[in-house]
């Protein structure tokens, strides 16, 4: 392995360069150590007095609990985690595009060393400049103590959207010393970072730093109001057996890492989304549909999409889903309180039974799962396409291939190995999977980068969605674009979704 030299402005960062001269990056502080006093505070520009940095191994993931479905868990992890990882093709050509991505985990784990979201492979087969990037989670990235800190702490509920937006920064100012072109940047991510890169849009501190969106099986519902999430704090103060923020600040990693399992068994079932972002109105607004909805995102394009049978993955950490999904869901809504449905003017037993009166053709363990699907994910992707389309290009995905694991199907998280051409990563996929289905939706991804347009010869023609014929691609090994697939589900739900349009805080 020889090794590549890139100064810039301010710095020289020296990486790993293989033979097939695809250079690696890793571990590229873009902002300061978030501990000590700046534990709980918003990301500092990065400053060292040394100059030359050595960029050949991940930086630490955040503080979280170990979970064996969550690879970047199991790596070390610290509070200082804010670090960025770049690869790009070592040849004379500049000015490539530019892709960033944000990992899931549900805001309370993950991080950049899980080898499925290595931007290797997606670098070997498009000349693109890949960027993955670790943010703050769980109790350090997304719990507000404003009302226990005061002004101090103002920013502590959506500190992970704040490093986000400060990577982003460093992309936007640093990336042309990698080949890459600052004004051709997309951001994509999955899960919770595919909410993220949704939110990132409606962000008025985030302008301008990006100009395409990939949103994969995520979206502005996972959020909580600013009453819940003050609600939460007070919760995490009490287990803490600290009364003060001066006294959370002396916590050490190991109390926190315990904390946050405490904190995730307190709220049992609703505990998948406890850490989701704020929507504070100071950092993001109350109601991001309606900022949607009103343009402000109205220069970015944006392809969105679900996978066919998300819940199943739950399947990970529940014996029993079957028996508790609907618990599970009100759980989340009472915990978060932001999905794009809202439970206080919804009877979710009525909607229940007319959407299994729709499904009647299958077994109730299948309309549980396909509910769940609809509700949490494929519905709140539709109302943010249906909003986008109004002002900029729109590209509906809905990602069919069914896992070769029991009971994965088309599972959240299926489709990572096949846009990542991880395909040695089977722990989703299982062994054997379709290299024409991988080499099809990178070419798709890397395309809209380059040219914001998804669409090349291997692929039927991708129509744009909009609200008259909601063309949407379904992505298996084989593809096919429907005319608004769902309809009768999506004619159901959307009176629920409406109530997104009154929402307070």
């Amino acid at each position: 392995m020889k090794e590549i030299n890139i100064t810039t402005k301010l710095y020289k960062y020296t990486g790993s360069l293989d033979d097939d001269e695809i250079f690696s990056l890793k571990g590229i502080p873009y902002a300061m150590a978030p501990k000590g006093e700046l534990r709980w505070k918003a990301p500092q520009p990065y400053t060292a007095a040394a100059k030359h940095i050595v960029c050949r191994e991940f930086g630490p993931s955040c503080i979280q609990p170990a979970d064996e479905n969550e690879p970047g868990s199991l790596d070390e992890q610290s509070e200082d985690c804010l670090y960025l990882n770049v690869w790009g093709r070592a040849n004379s050509k500049t000015e490539k595009p530019v892709m960033v991505f944000i990992h899931g985990g549900g805001f309370i784990g993950g991080g950049t060393s899980d080898p499925i979201y290595n931007g290797r492979n997606f670098v070997r087969n498009s000349d693109v400049v890949f960027v993955t990037l670790n943010y703050r989670v769980n109790l350090l990235g997304f719990m507000d103590l404003s009302e226990i800190g005061g002004p101090e702490f103002s920013d502590s509920g959506n500190l992970g959207i704040l490093d986000q937006i400060a990577a982003l920064k460093w992309v936007k100012e640093n990336i042309a010393y990698f080949g890459g072109n600052p004004d051709n940047i997309t951001i994509f991510g999955e899960s919770a970072g595919g909410a993220s890169v949704c939110l990132l849009m409606t962000i008025p501190e985030a302008k301008g730093l990006f100009n395409k969106v990939i949103a994969q099986s995520g979206c502005i519902n996972l959020l909580k109001r600013k009453k819940k999430a003050l609600e939460i704090a007070s919760s995490f103060l009490k287990l803490s057996g600290v009364k003060t923020a001066a006294g959370l600040m002396q916590l050490d990693s190991d109390k926190l890492s315990n904390l946050c399992d405490k904190l995730s068994d307190y709220y049992g079932y609703g505990a998948e989304i406890i850490f989701a972002p704020v929507s504070d109105g100071k950092l993001i607004p109350i109601n991001p549909y309606k900022a949607i909805e009103e343009g402000f995102a109205s220069d970015i394009k944006l392809i969105i999409g679900s996978n066919a049978d998300e819940f199943r993955y739950w399947s990970l950490y529940y014996d029993d889903l079957d028996d508790i999904i609907f618990d599970w869901i009100k759980a989340n809504n009472q915990a978060a309180n932001a999905a794009a449905i809202d439970l206080e003017k919804t009877d979710l037993e009525v909607l229940k039974k007319k959407y299994y009166d729709l499904k009647s053709d299958m077994d109730s363990s299948e309309k549980a799962f396909q509910f769940a699907h609809d509700f949490l994910f494929r519905m709140p992707n539709i109302r943010m396409a249906e909003l986008q389309s109004l002002h900029n290009d729109v590209w509906m995905y809905y990602f069919t291939w069914a896992s070769k694991i029991d009971n994965v199907g088309a599972g959240h998280a299926v489709e990572l190995a096949f846009v990542f051409h991880n395909l040695h990563r089977t722990e989703y996929t299982g062994e054997d999977q379709p290299v024409a289905l991988a080499d099809r939706i990178q070419a798709a991804w890397a395309g809209f980068a380059a040219e914001g347009n998804p669409n090349h010869a291997d692929i039927p023609e991708w129509e744009k969605y909009n609200t008259e014929t909601r063309k949407t691609m379904l992505i298996g090994e084989d593809w096919f674009l429907a005319s608004d697939f769902g309809r009768k589900e999506r004619m159901l739900f959307h009176p629920y979704l409406e109530n997104i349009e009154n929402r307070s805080n």
